[in-house]
């Protein structure tokens, strides 16, 4: 009775690893081919977005990240203002800009 419950706490236990690996596994490999948005590309993946429940209906190919040189700028080319705190944090003012540029505490 014994070996049993050993056996099926085994079973509990490690059907829900096998599926984190399988999808772990799966998830690189499409990741390195890209190939989130088209057919998956092999047996692993494919058991991995059934699995999931995964469809790519919606989505389109990645862009490539290396003709992003010109990211932050606008459609007219100018440079997007970026804040230097984000919304709502409270901007602590420096001892030098509080005196002046000439006075220095």
């Amino acid at each position: 009775m014994i070996i049993l419950l050993t056996v099926i706490a085994i079973m509990i236990a490690g059907i829900p690893l096998a599926a984190v690996v399988l999808v772990t596994i799966a998830c690189r490999r499409e990741e390195s081919a890209r190939s989130m948005a088209d057919r998956a590309p092999g047996p692993l993946e494919r058991a991995a977005r059934k699995l999931l429940a995964f469809h790519a209906s919606g989505i389109s190919r990645p862009v490539s990240r290396a003709g992003s040189r010109d990211r932050g700028r606008s459609a007219d080319g100018h440079q997007e203002d970026t804040p230097a705190a984000p919304a709502g944090v409270p901007v602590m003012a420096s001892p030098v800009a509080a005196a002046g540029p000439g006075l220095q505490a």
